[in-house]
C-alpha cells in the first residue's frame, strides 16, 4: 500500500514492547530494505536470526543482506552455521551455492548442490 514509512512507526513501537520478538526485529528489518536503509535493516535482520535461530529463513535472509552489502565472507559463515542446525533447508543449501560460485569456489558449491540433490 506504499506504507512502509507508517508501518515502520508500528513496528519499532511493538519492538520496543517486545524486545525479544524475533518475527518483529525480522519484519522490521524487511520493511527497512524496502525504503532502501539496508545498514541498518542489518542490525533488525541480524537480531532476529540470533533470537530464533530454528528458524533459518531468518538467518538466510540476514545472510542475503550481508552478501548485498559486499560482506560476502559473513555472509558465508552465517550460512554455514545454519546448515549446521537445519542441514536440508534448501534455501540456505541454495545460497550457499550461488555465493560458492561467486567466489569461485566451485567445488563447495558442487558439495552444496549435491546436498540440495
Amino acid at each position: 500500500m506504499g506504507r512502509d514509512g507508517e508501518g515502520e512507526g508500528v513496528l519499532r513501537q511493538a519492538r520496543a514492547a517486545s524486545p525479544r520478538d524475533a518475527g518483529l526485529h525480522h519484519t522490521l528489518g524487511l520493511t527497512l530494505i524496502r525504503l532502501k536503509r539496508h545498514a541498518e535493516a542489518l542490525d533488525d535482520l541480524r537480531r532476529a536470526a540470533e533470537l530464533a535461530p530454528d528458524q533459518a529463513r531468518y538467518a538466510y535472509v540476514y545472510a542475503v543482506g550481508l552478501h548485498s552489502s559486499g560482506q560476502a565472507g559473513e555472509a558465508m559463515m552465517v550460512l554455514k552455521d545454519t546448515l549446521t542446525r537445519h542441514p536440508a533447508d534448501r534455501a540456505t543449501l541454495s545460497a550457499l551455492i550461488g555465493f560458492s560460485r561467486d567466489a569461485g569456489d566451485l567445488a563447495s558449491a558442487l558439495d552444496y548442490a549435491e546436498r540440495l540433490a
